[in-house]
């Protein structure tokens, strides 16, 4: 683990406890337990098909030949968020272990430069929105102090998006350098051996030119970004408080413009808290219960991350092999 990324962490994690005794630990765990077991669950449930759709999306920016189904697509699509949310600390981990679900050779090529794509897709649906949701917030508490942050995040997301298509070009060529650096940095995992003859810059081009696939990808991540808010309105549901539609939007969104601030810090943690309380104030809503809305999104990846890689261990006996090796080469440094 490298030290920043430690350091980051732990500030994280610092920041969470000191959200915690700020609202207050017994107030935190009461609104927690009102969730139940069975509450957790529905939340678990209910974002399943969320994966499904974020995986086909992540197919249909695969081009017209993707490598893989559509359902091997969404299969990888679980596994990546599983690792990006048990292996907070392994930079590019969630992505390293989606590819390896998609198999071998020209699958890990051409998932590799698809998983770019769809990155940049997923980060631009994000963009409109964050924008809906900062209009929502306006229309229904004017006198909210932290629209110019959130509207800062909204156009820091923006400009991001258009730097990155307008540098397709840089982009493509990044690609087929950073392909080779991560098979050489994990072969136990990732290995694009007898793929000399494969031009990840060309495979680039020729996605980006079929935008219909891209405009399908995209309408697909912003459906998931919509359906976040449907997600907030039912957690607040379960932990007793009762919301509209457009109060959810204008929360979700809100969490969800405000942790582009938390790219720097694994699994955006403390950031993710701290706009939960600060949007949820607006309407009323207590620390404790916010921050418990909070703890149960992460419950929720957690629970579904662990069932995940349970389920990939269980079905590859290469995977918890594959998962040390690639855990103790990420320790050491590596070899020049």
């Amino acid at each position: 683990m490298q030290r920043h990324t430690t350091v980051a962490l732990i500030i994280g994690l610092v920041a969470i406890v000191g959200a915690v005794l700020y609202a207050g630990a017994g107030a935190v765990a009461q609104a927690i337990e009102s969730l139940r077991v069975s509450g957790l669950l529905v939340l678990v449930f209910l974002h399943l098909p969320m994966v499904v759709l974020m995986g086909s999306a992540w197919w249909l920016a695969s081009g017209s030949d993707p490598p893989a189904s559509q359902s091997r697509f969404v299969w990888a699509r679980f596994v990546r968020d599983a690792a990006g949310e048990l292996l907070p600390f392994l930079q590019l981990g969630g992505i390293v272990f989606g590819l390896r679900a998609l198999g071998r050779g020209r699958a890990i090529a051409i998932g590799a430069v698809s998983a770019s794509i769809d990155g940049v897709l997923e980060l631009a649906a994000k963009v409109p929105y964050a924008f809906a949701a900062l209009l929502t917030l306006l229309a229904l508490a004017p006198q909210f102090r932290f629209a110019r942050l959130l509207s800062l995040a909204v156009a820091a997301t923006g400009v991001l998006v258009a730097i990155l298509l307008l540098a397709r070009r840089s982009l493509s060529g990044w690609l087929q350098a950073m392909a080779q650096a991560v098979s050489a940095r994990w072969p136990a995992v990732l290995s694009l051996d007898g793929l000399d003859g494969c031009d990840l810059q060309a495979s680039f081009q020729g996605i980006m030119s079929q935008r219909g696939r891209l405009w399908s990808s995209f309408a697909l991540h912003l459906s998931c970004w919509c359906l976040g808010a449907g997600e907030t309105w039912v957690t607040f549901r379960l932990l007793g408080v009762d919301l509209t539609l457009w109060q959810a939007l204008a929360i979700d969104g809100t969490v969800v413009g405000l942790r582009t601030f938390g790219w720097l810090v694994p699994a955006a943690a403390g950031v993710q808290e701290a706009s939960y309380m600060l949007a949820a104030a607006v309407f009323g809503i207590s620390p404790a219960t916010a921050l418990a809305a909070s703890l149960a999104r992460r419950a929720r990846d957690l629970v579904l991350g662990a069932a995940t890689l349970g389920v990939a261990a269980v079905g590859d006996d290469n995977f918890a092999p594959m998962t040390l090796s690639t855990l103790k080469m990420r320790q050491r440094p590596p070899e020049r």
